[in-house]
């Protein structure tokens, strides 16, 4: 198995490819920025990437590797273990989350597990995303429709779900990074999230029910089609039963 260890710590990345040239079933590559860890899930194709979250653009380099690499599974190590950040992670389709207290051994039992497919974290995360998921089917992202935000909201959403920071964000849109800032305020307070994470996923699951809306219902030109079938057929039979009908005789008496 090749995994993908993307830090910007030199001796971190070091010291982690030094870790598994002990495990003969492991082949590590390493990177540091966007441009280098798309290379190298190009080149490697890489069955998991290991992700240092302290690196400023960590969430906006998975979904870089994820777009270099189709099906590729994500790996968190995480310098600090804070419920947001979590969320937030698990928001992308993460398979492992390793908290600062984990071991080396700790890492190396979640690479092989979310490797064969496992999806790996604490059980105290795994509480805090059922708590969540249970708050959202009982309706709490009930009043985040998608025609609540502007145009420009919408495509910073939209850009949030894609896991990118405000800065990529502003350099995408041609626009400074204080106004990215500034909407994605006015989105989570339009939409009573508290953080990017939760935005991301409400944005996504939105997206998912106005398009199952439309597919449900039919077309305007295709319904007014069936209205005018259904109108001709019912003309129709009408007129055949008139046709069919004895004559109607009124006898004097």
């Amino acid at each position: 198995m090749v995994i993908l260890f993307i830090s910007h710590v030199h001796f971190l990345r070091e010291a982690v490819a030094m870790l598994f040239q002990r495990c003969e079933d492991i082949q590590v590559v390493t990177a540091c920025s966007e441009k280098t860890a798309e290379a190298a899930a190009t080149s490697a194709r890489p069955t998991l990437a290991v992700v240092d979250s302290s690196h400023p653009e960590a969430m906006a380099l998975a979904a870089a590797v994820r777009r270099s690499c189709t099906g590729i599974g994500v790996v968190v190590l995480a310098m600090q273990e804070k419920d947001e950040e979590f969320l937030a992670w698990a928001d992308t389709g993460i398979r492992g989350y390793l908290g600062p207290e984990s071991s080396i051994h700790d890492l190396v039992a979640t690479v092989r597990r979310a490797g064969a497919g496992e999806v790996v974290c604490p059980a105290r995360l795994t509480a805090l995303l059922l708590n969540r998921f249970a708050d959202r089917s009982a309706g709490r992202t009930g009043r985040t429709g998608i025609h609540t935000l502007t145009v420009r909201e919408r495509e910073v959403a939209e850009l949030l779900a894609d896991g990118l920071p405000n800065k990529l964000i502003a350099h995408r849109l041609q626009v400074a990074v204080p106004t990215i800032k500034n909407h994605v305020h006015s989105i989570l307070d339009k939409w009573d999230v508290r953080s990017r994470g939760e935005a991301a996923a409400c944005y996504r699951q939105k997206i998912r029910e106005t398009s199952t809306t439309a597919d449900s219902k039919p077309e305007p030109e295709a319904r007014r089609s069936e209205l005018n079938r259904a109108a001709r057929s019912l003309h129709g039979s009408m007129t055949r039963r008139q046709a069919l009908a004895p004559p109607l005789i009124i006898s004097r008496n």
